[in-house]
């Protein structure tokens, strides 16, 4: 698929569906040719059918958003300095994903064997309020933590039109399932992007978004609030993390292989249990967690 989505903007995916692990990719043709992203499938630059990259903007360090950057030798890559060290290094990529505390080898090795993990260079870092020009399209880096250290989303304010990454706006809501995600991170970072009021969201896992943006956007958000009532319902009583796992409150049902959606609904749970402790909202004792007297239910 290559699809025109906006002047100059163009949508590129192998799969129609754009669900995990293909991606939304998008080409801009402008004086400065760039892509935001590339998936995992290596057959994605048949679609550019020859078209010049002179730029590549990373949003994060995952691998369905950087699958194809060394298929482009000739593109500079731009990448937050905090996701960087998860793009050039198997080590740091698997501390990311928490494999190092929550994982097992076969688990690990399983994983990186199946997108194809090979290290990628960053020529050039990217800051949050950076402006990348393009030629006529102007891009605003924003930061936006909470999914990945480094996550960004591009702004063309001009427009209207924001390039969200994986604050996808998907149906699943807000994804936090790496050892380095922070749900309060990814409060804080949806927040910013409902106070910008974008017009158009261009999603790398929903598409093109033009209608409700507002109303999505604070829906997406919601899901996080959903995700941590069913958490502190089930720790009215003292639950351990295997116990809270099996509940399977982030994802509702694991699919074949299980042992994936079992790690990503553990370490998803953990992280969302460091923002509740960090909030007094549940305490620990010994290897179980409990809700506090003092709250009943998180409010926004």
């Amino acid at each position: 698929m290559f699809m025109q989505v906006a002047d100059r903007i163009y949508m590129l995916s192998t799969n129609s569906s754009g669900k995990f692990p293909s991606s939304f990719c998008f080409y801009i043709d402008d004086e400065k040719k760039a892509l935001i992203d590339t998936p995992l499938d290596r057959s994605f630059p048949d679609l550019l059918q020859e078209r010049r990259v002179d730029l590549i903007i990373n949003s994060h360090f995952h691998r369905d958003h950087t699958g194809c950057n060394d298929l482009f030798p000739e593109a500079t890559i731009l990448a937050h300095p905090l996701d960087i060290p998860a793009m050039e290094s198997l080590d740091e990529f698997c501390y990311y994903y928490g494999f190092h505390h929550y994982g097992n080898s076969e688990l690990r090795d399983g994983l990186v064997k199946w997108i194809g993990y090979r290290p990628c260079r960053v020529d050039q870092p990217i800051e949050d309020g950076e402006i990348i020009n393009l030629g006529k399209t102007k891009l605003e880096v924003i930061h936006t933590p909470g999914h990945s250290p480094g996550h960004c989303v591009f702004f063309d304010r001009a427009h209207g039109i924001l390039f969200s990454a994986d604050i996808d706006l998907t149906s699943f809501g807000p994804w936090y399932g790496n050892w380095t995600s922070d749900v309060d991170d990814m409060i804080d970072s949806i927040t910013k992007i409902i106070k910008l009021k974008p017009e158009i969201i261009l999603s790398s896992h929903k598409g093109l978004i033009q209608n409700n943006v507002t109303a999505k956007l604070k829906q997406y958000l919601q899901r996080i609030y959903e995700n941590e009532n069913r958490i502190l319902e089930v720790l009215a009583q003292p639950t351990n993390i295997d116990q809270l796992t099996e509940k399977k409150i982030i994802y509702g049902k694991w699919y074949e292989p299980t042992i994936i959606f079992e790690y990503f609904e553990r370490l998803s749970l953990i992280v969302h249990l460091r923002r509740l402790l960090k909030k007094g909202m549940v305490k620990q004792i010994g290897e179980d967690y409990i809700r506090t007297t003092s709250f009943t239910h998180s409010c926004k």
